[in-house]
């Protein structure tokens, strides 16, 4: 049954149609001085000089510091900090996707902490968090209402991928624009459509007996975004199509659709160091890893995996013979990436079997409790099963 819960999300969503012009006054309630962060992308320019003249309008001092890559690196966050540090900073505004905005997050987060950002522990209470907003380019990533910021240390002998959480990190407002993504390449659309599908999975197969609001909600989101994608894909400039993708994508992540159950992460917990080993893309490596992790645990609730394969994957209930059921829908998922231009395969992105045991240490040694997901409970030894089922 639902566990007791006490939910609160703090974000102040602003959605629609030339939303990021109203960043000056926004950002004004908050500080005179405004850190822009982005990647540094041409493609940025016009967007950034709507944002510079917006804030230059309301009395706000700007700074800028570009260079985000995806996978966010805790050296340019450091540098992010001191910054802010230096110059009085009041205010960090993220201008672009998920690793901008889970680099913005960790600069507000560790600018005046007190010891080593990299050392925060998870949900510990954090003081002098500085105020913090986005203006989202990408739907995928959820991060613009999420308590959580992806961050790869790249300061010792190989980079290491950690999910750092804290509640101060909800940014205090986040600025969505569905026409900010008509430009988006093919690839980062589709990818950003399944990290959205596995958030959903996620909290979906969770170890909670009768979590029906859960599945409900998560359903209706899953087949909002196949639908939707394959309309962005088609027609880039579908304001409909974007912005119920938008919609999507952030709602399974500020945390009203999963609280009072146990999520499970698993997908994500051996995905992460796939993703930093080979340089890769997150939702591209989502796709492969999903598939590979359904063949290997859907036995362990049959019944929850037949329903989603029913649900959203458009298999036919076999009552006879639910493993059927199952694997035709993971087949129909497998044919869903292909059918928005992403593989389903590891090697068909040049990735062998030479390097999975390390990678599955790093999964184990980033797990909680050494075992990777919290209803999964994958050892090594079943995640490198799982790597192997992906080749």
């Amino acid at each position: 049954m639902l566990q007791n819960f006490t939910f609160r999300n703090p974000t102040t969503m602003v959605f629609g149609k030339d939303t990021e012009l109203q960043v000056g006054e926004l950002v004004k309630q908050y500080a005179d001085k405004c850190l822009i962060h982005h990647d540094g992308g041409a493609y940025l320019e016009a967007l950034l000089n709507r944002v510079r003249k917006s804030l230059t309008d309301a009395g706000v001092e700007i700074f800028e510091l570009g260079g985000v890559r995806p996978n966010p690196k805790l050296s340019l966050m450091r540098e992010g900090m001191k910054m802010c540090r230096e110059n009085n900073i009041g205010f960090v505004l993220a201008v672009g996707g998920g690793s901008v905005m889970d680099s913005a997050k960790f600069i507000a987060l560790g600018t005046h902490f007190d010891g080593d950002p990299w050392t925060y522990q998870s949900f510990t209470p954090a003081k002098n968090v500085l105020p913090h907003g986005a203006i989202v380019t990408l739907p995928g990533t959820g991060s613009e209402v999420s308590a959580c910021s992806m961050v790869v240390n790249d300061e010792g002998p190989y980079e290491v991928k950690a999910a750092i959480f804290s509640e101060q990190m909800k940014f205090d407002f986040s600025i969505i624009n569905p026409e900010l993504t008509y430009t988006l390449p093919a690839k980062q659309t589709a990818s950003g459509a399944v990290d959205i599908i596995s958030h959903y999975m996620e909290s979906y197969f969770t170890s909670t007996e009768d979590a029906e609001m859960l599945w409900g909600v998560a359903e209706t989101g899953i087949n909002t975004i196949m639908k939707n994608v394959k309309i962005a894909l088609a027609d880039p400039t579908n304001y409909t199509a974007r912005a119920n993708m938008f919609q999507a994508a952030y709602y399974p992540m500020d945390g009203a659709m999963y609280v009072g159950t146990v999520s499970d992460w698993g997908v994500h917990g051996i995905e992460n160091p796939m993703t930093v080993t080979y340089a890769s893309t997150h939702g591209l490596m989502l796709g492969i890893m999903t598939a590979a992790w359904m063949k290997y645990t859907y036995k362990r609730n049959l019944p929850l995996y037949t329903r989603f394969c029913v649900k959203c994957l458009g298999a036919k209930m076999d009552f006879a013979h639910p493993e059927i059921t199952v694997m035709e829908g993971i087949a129909n998922f497998e044919n869903f990436l292909k059918s928005i231009g992403l593989p389903t395969r590891l090697s068909e992105i040049g990735i062998d079997d030479s390097k999975f045991d390390f990678v599955a240490q790093t999964a184990v040694n980033n797990a909680m409790g050494g075992k990777v997901g919290a209803v999964s409970q994958l050892s090594k030894e079943e995640v490198i099963e799982i790597y192997k089922l992906a080749l």
